[in-house]
């Protein structure tokens, strides 16, 4: 039997599984360069953080704030927080900042809340003990602070706005909207009251040709992103690229948008695959997005011949999907201003046949993209693995997407 290694479980164990294919198939491991990239070292962290890319160091923006606000990506972005809070609140505290005058915030968008565990995860029980720690409410106590050049409406945090030192600290991976996430796209959605929110994703329609998965220059809605950060005036950002176990490979630290230009220029290559298709079995990961697994299906869909190839998506979130107050359902037939039901019937007209293998699966997890009665739901590898041998049982061109949820497929030919 052939074998490939994929991550799982972040949050959790943070392993990694064997999948097992029989000799007789064609098996390609679609990894990208930089997700075996080794992590950074403390050191090669906080030296990051202290020579931004450029303008003043974190400490000198510091000295004569009265309050800062530390404002930090969810449990969907993969971006290990405590490996780089540690070295921000060293900054402050140097510039003479206390405790008191210093509280971290979930960039959640219009995602669901988070409770105190999952805090610990991503920032540490130093920093959950000695520091308030907020979840941002997209629908209330948010203040209008001006309207985007296209006319989106901005409503920010009304505590991110009463500091005046405000921090980011994000990850840049792949992204089915902005090309790359990152940047002031922790401003908004990230900390943006529903209604700017809904705006935002209204872009999508205007010119659909300027976004798109790994579609970062003259991208419409990393501009509104932009906009909304100068806007809410985010004066320092750390966005980090990680790898296959959910370390920092590399940092940028200093002004949003040289951090993300910067990062999004490295993440090109960083998780770019090669432009390949035509796979009968193309089996998409679900990794550092784990509970947005949904989305891996994209990537799937790309490698798959079309209409003939069987997706398989792996998806290992224990917790469940993330809470979407936008793009979600939230009953039988409805959801947010921009769920987009997808009707039963609809994944046999995209392709032969969806199989979803998740460990603790549910009957809502893939209303982001299609309609969960459309996959064949199993538990196991084993169990997917016996599926594909009687569709099967001869030759097959089969991808193994690594992790569809950062990774993105590049032009042909680029």
């Amino acid at each position: 039997m052939k074998k490939v290694s994929i991550p799982s479980r972040l949050w959790y164990e943070n392993k990694e599984w064997d999948l097992t294919f029989p000799d007789r198939w064609q098996v390609d491991n679609l990894t990208s360069p930089g997700l075996d990239k080794p992590g950074l070292s403390v050191a090669e962290i906080a030296g990051k953080i202290a020579h931004p890319t450029s303008g003043p160091t974190l400490e000198e923006l510091a000295k004569g704030k009265k309050q800062a606000v530390i404002v930090f990506d969810d449990m969907t972005r993969p971006t290990p927080v405590k490996d780089v809070a540690p070295h921000v609140l060293e900054a402050l505290h140097k510039a003479g900042m206390k405790k008191e005058q210093i509280r971290f915030i979930w960039g959640l968008g219009s995602h669901g809340a988070y409770d105190m565990i999952n805090a610990r995860k991503k920032l540490g029980d130093e920093i959950v003990e000695n520091y308030r720690v907020f979840n941002h409410d997209p629908f209330q106590n948010t203040v209008k602070v001006g309207r985007t050049p296209t006319g989106v409406e901005i409503w920010i945090n009304r505590e991110f706005m009463a500091c005046d030192l405000k921090i980011g600290i994000g990850c840049i991976t792949a992204h089915v909207q902005v090309g790359f996430g990152g940047g002031a796209k922790l401003i908004l959605p990230g900390v943006a009251g529903i209604e700017s929110i809904i705006q935002f994703h209204n872009q999508l329609f205007r010119d659909p040709g300027r976004t798109g998965l790994g579609n970062f220059d003259n991208n419409i809605m990393r501009a509104e992103c932009d906009a909304a950060g100068d806007l809410a005036g985010l004066n320092f950002k750390i966005d980090c690229l990680i790898n296959r176990r959910g370390e920092i490979t590399n940092l940028y630290a200093g002004p949003f948008k040289e951090t993300h230009a910067q990062g999004g220029e490295e993440g090109k290559a960083h998780y770019g695959i090669p432009y390949t298709t035509g796979y009968d079995i193309a089996v998409g990961n679900a990794y550092g997005k784990a509970n947005e697994s949904a989305i891996a299906l994209v990537l799937t869909l790309m490698a798959l011949k079309r209409n003939t190839g069987t997706g398989v998506l792996i998806s290992d979130a224990p917790e469940g999907q993330v809470p979407h107050y936008v793009m979600r359902g939230w009953g039988s037939d409805y959801g947010g201003r921009h769920f987009n039901p997808r009707p039963k019937g609809w994944i046999p007209t995209i392709m032969k046949q969806l199989i979803v293998m998740s460990p603790n699966p549910d009957r809502t997890s893939l209303d982001l993209m299609c309609h969960n009665e459309d996959a064949t739901f199993v538990k196991t590898w084993p169990e997917t693995l016996s599926m594909l041998e009687k569709d099967y049982p001869g030759e097959a061109k089969v991808a193994v997407i690594q992790d569809g949820t950062m990774q993105y497929m590049k032009k042909p030919g680029a």
